[in-house]
């Protein structure tokens, strides 16, 4: 790996004295450094290069925020699935699981070829217009005004249709089971397992309960009734839908891969960061 892109929560103070370090420390390793654009102050101070095409560029993207940064640099993600080490400096990290002592070990394993590395399951959706974005989280279907119940149909694969009515869905990977949908009483699945999660929010017919369905089997949301209505990607993008509109959810060909901690396992994690005894 010889180059290297950091993905920089730019309004984190310690983002970006971290950033300095890991600059520096990659500097004496002899790799280059790629910053976003936004942050070409940075760049010229830290004799980085600056370039709309991180994530095309970089064998490595090091993250440095909370998990709300990893989800933005998933976003950057095209075609090509380039390995992230995540370093959480939020108050949650159930992806951003490194802590700020841990990340320049962990970038010396990944440089040295002795890190530990795992695939996180993307979801394809396909937007009305036939535009495809990926998700890592969810993806939520929710009124954008007073709030209302909204009738969808759910067909999974070559299935008849199931009825929904809900103030809103959400479809979620494992991953992203511990984030809405978690607040929303769907359950907790473990990132390793694949599977895509519906999670009713606050349902009145139909569908009442979650439900996981298997990874291979692509599923349309038709939008039966409902106006203003908004879909929401991972907590960042959203897009106004109409009634009568339908789009389809799958599992991506790509994977998400990510450094993982030789610190902490996935229980570790859930004991910390959501109270567990």
């Amino acid at each position: 790996m010889q180059r290297i892109g950091l993905v920089l929560k730019r309004s984190e103070q310690q983002a970006i004295v971290l950033g300095e370090r890991m600059n520096r420390f990659l500097k004496e390793c002899g790799k280059e450094v790629l910053v976003e654009p936004s942050c070409t102050e940075l760049a010229l101070e830290w004799k980085a290069t600056a370039t709309r095409r991180i994530t095309d560029e970089a064998d490595l993207l090091v993250v440095l925020g909370g998990d709300g940064t990893i989800l933005r640099a998933a976003a950057l993600l095209n075609a090509k699935p380039i390995p992230v080490l995540g370093v959480n400096l939020g108050r949650v990290g159930f992806m951003a699981e490194i802590s700020p002592d841990e990340a320049i070990p962990e970038l010396k394993a990944v440089l040295e070829g002795t890190a530990t590395f795992v695939e996180r399951m993307l979801l394809d959706v396909t937007l009305p217009t036939g535009k495809t974005v990926r998700v890592l989280n969810d993806l939520v279907i929710h009124w954008s005004g007073i709030a209302r119940l909204i009738d969808l149909g759910i067909r999974m694969g070559d299935s008849t249709e199931i009825e929904l009515r809900a103030d809103g869905l959400i479809v979620c990977t494992p991953v992203g089971s511990s984030a809405y949908s978690y607040a929303a009483h769907g359950p907790l699945v473990h990132p390793a397992i694949e599977g895509i999660l519906l999670t009713p929010i606050c349902p009145y017919a139909g569908l009442k309960r979650p439900l996981l369905i298997p990874p291979h089997l692509e599923t349309e949301l038709i939008l039966k009734r409902g106006e203003d209505l908004k879909l929401t990607l991972d907590g960042h993008t959203t897009y106004t839908l109409e009634q009568g509109q339908s789009l389809r959810v799958g599992k991506s060909p790509i994977p998400f891969v990510m450094v993982k901690s030789r610190e902490r396992d996935y229980v570790d994690v859930l004991k910390e960061k959501l109270g567990m005894s």
